[in-house]
């Protein structure tokens, strides 16, 4: 893999999204389950 060159700031930004991301997996996920229960997934755009 090629080492790509970064500020500390831009670590500190990627660091934070990541963060983020990974509290809001747990929401998205029950939220797909609630939709499945729901049904098609298509169809309930809930």
């Amino acid at each position: 893999m090629e080492k790509v060159p970064m500020t500390l700031r831009g670590e500190q930004k990627l660091r934070a999204e990541l963060d983020r991301l990974l509290k809001l997996r747990p929401q998205i996920s029950e939220a797909i389950a609630e939709a499945r229960e729901l049904g098609d997934l298509k169809e309930n755009a809930e």
